[in-house]
């Protein structure tokens, strides 16, 4: 009953949102929504961020942070008023980041707290031929720092043994509750990376397939199972995500096709509904007003349900979404977009509540990716070894 309750008084906030949104106008055959926050610049001259990724306070989400990486070298984190809050790793070339919460890990932050399970990131390491695994820290100052999950960089970086690694993301299997990393190359080779916990982090190969053609953005369904995975002059194709199924697929879309997808098809998200909904939000990377994402449905054959843009990005590569309300700037979660113009490059932040307007899109702030059991907090409870614990954290 209390879900149910939680999913009414969602409802009745979406309407009241959609309601009172003005950020939404058109222009040639796509809504454009604006963009609240553009975060500092990456350091590398030139366009160098790439990717992003969404770490969620455990306890005060208006406390999360934008973790992105500097193709050229070193890793970013943003708090959500887009200021810069650390920078790390300058010598070294990453590529795509991801998280995935409540890994399995025994150790303790640099701010001498204990911890038994964490936020694990892990990007593509160009330079060291990896994976790269960090670790959030929300003790530090300000809060949401990376630390390394095995103490150093070379530590924490898992050898792929093949050059050049390109794009990334990550998987957790709700059926065996084991964690991966899915790890592309331009060449279309793609490894699926098994990630075992304990005192520190390891992993295997489990297994490898090649998509065809040059390959970057992907993501991963951890409710339904699936990775999706986009072919930049091709499409999109949909694969399942756990090891043994083999290297069958469905394309979801093509390049050329009514919906709008054009080459280069880059960065790829999920937005997630409690009800096992929601959204695959692909970018299709362009120059200047010509850019575009792509919206389908999550489930089933991920119909097309509209396309739109973010006022005045360009060249959108890497791109990362959340559900929960994180805080009075974002009551109803964020789409976050990289813009490529003006150099440096950097990240829009945009309220989701203006892409559903713009869409006709349902949302839906119950879905928790932080909480066990998977995905609400409902009879449930945040990790108490990441941060200290609450039962419902919004």
């Amino acid at each position: 009953m209390r879900h149910l309750m939680r999913l009414v008084l969602s409802t009745f906030a979406v309407v009241a949102a959609l309601a009172c949104t003005r950020a939404v106008r058109v222009t040639g055959d796509y809504p454009v929504v604006q963009s609240t926050v553009t975060t500092g610049p990456c350091h590398s001259p030139g366009d160098q961020c790439d990717d992003s990724a969404i770490w969620i306070h455990p306890t005060d989400a208006a406390q999360s942070v934008i973790i992105g990486d500097d193709k050229n070298g070193g890793m970013v984190v943003w708090n959500l008023a887009g200021q810069e809050i650390q920078f790390i790793d300058g010598a070294v070339n990453m590529n795509n980041v991801d998280i995935r919460y409540n890994f399995p890990l025994t150790g303790t932050f640099s701010t001498g707290q204990a911890h038994t399970r964490v936020a694990l990131v892990g990007v593509t390491n160009e330079t060291d031929a990896g994976v790269t695994l960090y670790k959030v820290n929300p003790y530090s100052s300000p809060t949401g720092k990376l630390e390394y999950a095995n103490a150093t960089l070379a530590a924490s970086t898992l050898p792929l043994a093949k050059p050049l690694v390109y794009g990334g993301c990550m998987y957790y299997s709700q059926p065996t509750g084991t964690y991966y990393f899915f790890a592309n190359w331009k060449d279309g080779t793609v490894k699926q990376v098994e990630l075992t916990g304990g005192s520190s982090v390891t992993g295997k190969v489990v297994r490898s397939f090649d998509v065809g053609g040059q390959v970057e953005g992907c993501v991963a369904d951890d409710v339904h199972q699936a990775f999706y995975i986009g072919e930049e002059d091709v499409g999109i194709w949909r694969y399942g995500a756990e090891p043994t199924v083999g290297d069958s697929r469905a394309q979801v879309d093509r390049v050329g096709s009514a919906t709008g997808l054009k080459a280069d098809v880059e960065g790829l998200t999920l937005y997630y509904t409690s009800d096992g909904g929601g959204y695959l939000i692909a970018s299709a990377q362009s120059a200047g007003p010509d850019v575009r994402n792509v919206v389908y449905e999550r489930t089933g054959t991920n119909t097309w349900v509209g396309t739109f843009r973010v006022q005045d990005a360009d060249e959108t590569d890497g791109m990362d979404v959340t559900n929960l309300p994180l805080g009075p700037g974002f009551p109803h979660g964020v789409f976050v977009a990289h813009d490529a113009s003006p150099t440096p490059s950097r990240h829009r932040l945009t309220p989701f509540e203006r892409i559903a307007a713009a869409l006709n899109l349902t949302m839906d702030s119950t879905w928790d990716p932080r909480c066990s059991p998977y995905g609400t907090c409902g009879g449930g409870m945040l990790h108490s070894g990441e941060a200290p614990a609450v039962g419902n954290a919004r």
